[in-house]
C-alpha cells in the first residue's frame, strides 16, 4: 500500500511540474494580469517640415511601428538558395539538355553561370539549352550569385552515351 501511495505521489509531483513549466515560464501569482495601456503624449503644436532638398519630391517611404521601412530590410532577405535542374541528364550524343536554375531567397538582380563541364564556353541565362555532341559523363556547375555579395552552387551529372 506504502509503495502505490508513494508511486502516486511521485506520478502527481511529476505532472504538477510539467504542467506549471508549460505556462509560459515565470512563478504563478494570484493577481490576475492587468493589460498595458499606452500612454498618449501631450499634443505638440504644429510645426512645418522643411522643404525637400533638390531634386527630391519630399515624400517619405512609410513606416511600421518599429520605424524599420516597409518591404523589409535587406539583413533580413532570404539567404540565396539555388538548385541546378534538367529535362533529362541521360542519352544518346549528341544530347540536347535543356538547363533550369530553380532559386529562392536573394537580393536581385541575380547573376547566373553555367559550366557545362564539356569545355565549351559557360552560359550567363538562368536557364540555358546546350548540347553535348560527344560521349562521356559531364558535370553541368551553376552559380547563382545575388546584388548582395551571396552566392549559391549546384551541379548535374550528364551522361551522353
Amino acid at each position: 500500500m506504502m509503495r502505490i501511495l508513494a508511486c502516486s505521489l511521485a506520478i502527481g509531483v511529476l505532472a504538477t511540474v510539467a504542467l506549471t513549466g508549460c505556462g509560459g515560464g515565470g512563478t504563478s501569482t494570484s493577481e490576475t494580469p492587468k493589460p498595458a495601456t499606452a500612454t498618449t503624449a501631450p499634443a505638440a503644436a504644429p510645426t512645418t517640415a522643411p522643404a525637400p532638398a533638390a531634386g527630391t519630391t519630399g515624400a517619405t517611404p512609410p513606416t511600421t511601428a518599429a520605424g524599420a521601412k516597409e518591404g523589409g530590410d535587406e539583413d533580413l532577405a532570404a539567404s540565396l538558395l539555388a538548385w541546378a535542374d534538367s529535362d533529362t541528364d541521360e542519352g544518346k550524343a549528341p544530347l540536347t539538355v535543356q538547363f533550369k536554375a530553380d532559386v529562392e531567397g536573394g537580393t536581385p538582380p541575380l547573376s547566373y553561370v553555367w559550366k557545362f563541364g564539356d569545355g565549351t564556353p559557360d552560359s550567363t541565362e538562368a536557364n540555358p539549352k546546350h548540347v553535348y555532341q560527344k560521349p562521356g559523363k559531364y558535370r553541368a556547375d551553376l552559380e547563382v550569385k545575388d546584388s548582395a555579395g551571396d552566392s549559391d552552387s549546384d551541379y548535374l551529372e550528364i551522361d551522353a552515351q
